[in-house]
């Protein structure tokens, strides 16, 4: 009787373990923690009124490892290769050059690679309903945070959407489509300044 009383419990440990929202979630983002999409971003206001739409492409090989391009006429190239973060305004002809840092903390890249104990240490994971969709809702622990939360919508196992709402209640949703998985090119996160473009680096040094 002992025997099995222990057997039950392990079991139903398991279930309980199983259904923990930051291992579901862990889980469910496991295909993206590598790969290419076509996306559309959606800014609104705090009254949910559109603000601003952009289209582009987007690869993530790592937290700190991803490429981010808009379409025009918000031509924008974000590139992270694991040391800097570069930043091209087509408009401005410009080109930022920042340290990977904190700053990324809160990017779809970090979120959509992060294990289950980093989902647990960083956020409030909590899991709701939608109609047919599961809905993850992710509250910053960190009370100094500039994002307010981050919510990740699945059809099955699909990601349909991402939001991240900032603190004084703007939200930029992201929508992916046209997802492929494989491993993108290591060319594709090597960015070199274009010949001409005013380079600023964020110590203030300018070339």
């Amino acid at each position: 009787m002992t025997r099995e009383l222990v057997g039950l419990l392990c079991v139903c440990w398991s279930c309980l373990v199983a259904a923990s929202p930051p291992l579901e979630l862990a889980r469910l983002l496991e295909p993206y923690r590598s790969f290419s999409a076509e996306f559309k971003q959606i800014t609104l206001d705090q009254e949910g009124v559109p603000i601003n739409e952009v289209t582009g492409e987007l690869s993530i090989a790592s937290s700190s490892i991803f490429y981010w391009k808009t379409n025009p006429p918000f031509s924008q190239v974000i590139v992270a290769d694991n040391e800097v973060l570069w930043i091209f305004d087509e408009d401005l002809y410009q080109v930022q050059v920042r340290p990977i840092d904190d700053a990324i903390a809160m990017s779809p890249a970090s979120i959509l690679t992060g294990g289950p104990d980093t989902l647990e240490s960083r956020f409030l994971v909590t899991k709701e309903s939608e109609n047919t969709m599961a809905v993850y809702r992710l509250v910053p622990r960190a009370t100094d945070e500039v994002t307010r939360q981050i919510v990740l919508r699945f059809d099955g196992d699909r990601l349909v959407d991402l939001s991240i709402e900032d603190a004084l209640g703007n939200r930029s949703l992201v929508t992916l489509t046209a997802v492929t998985r494989d491993q993108p090119s290591p060319e594709r996160f090597q960015f070199t300044p274009p010949k001409g473009a005013d380079v600023i680096y964020a110590i203030g040094e300018r070339r």
